[in-house]
């Protein structure tokens, strides 16, 4: 098996690693925090977290762990990394965060929307929105870690 397309798989799973983690940490820490928060609190901090630093490490982490599975899966397809059940996992993989990137495409605007500071009922609705979409999308996003675990998993037994 190249090496290359080892190391691939070994960084697709880690990036995905850190996606699933940010997105559980945002699911099970910080919004039900922010319940107990004034709504333009929470606008304000998303104006310097998400839209600070965050614009660009949570594109990062999302466009990475994507491109670098479908790449993985790819790699299986043409038969470059070869292993008895290793197109399963790493298509799943591809797909889950294929799908998470696709939902983030509608969570986005409703953060965006924000980046100055707006009324309280815009602020409400882009909240509720934000995170009706980036349920869903932390959803793909964390289940995809297992399905590149489950391929690491794969590989390490096949060789």
């Amino acid at each position: 098996m190249p090496a290359t397309a080892v190391e691939l798989l070994v960084a697709a799973t880690g990036l995905s690693g850190l996606l699933a983690g940010a997105s559980v940490d945002r699911y099970l820490v910080q919004v039900p925090a922010w319940r107990y928060m004034d709504v333009m609190t929470w606008a304000e901090h998303s104006r310097h977290a998400d839209l600070g630093n965050g614009r660009f490490w949570y594109p990062l982490l999302a466009i990475g762990a994507t491109g670098l599975s479908f790449g993985v899966a790819l790699a299986v397809r043409r038969g470059v990394l070869v292993a008895s059940g290793l197109g399963l996992p790493v298509s799943l993989a591809a797909i889950l965060l294929f799908l998470g990137l696709g939902i983030t495409l509608r969570a986005a605007p409703n953060l965006l929307r924000l980046r100055e500071p707006k009324d309280r009922d815009i602020t409400e609705a882009s909240l509720r929105a934000f995170h009706r979409w980036g349920l869903g999308r932390a959803l793909f996003q964390v289940l995809a870690f297992p399905a590149n675990l489950w391929a690491l998993c794969i590989l390490a037994r096949a060789t």
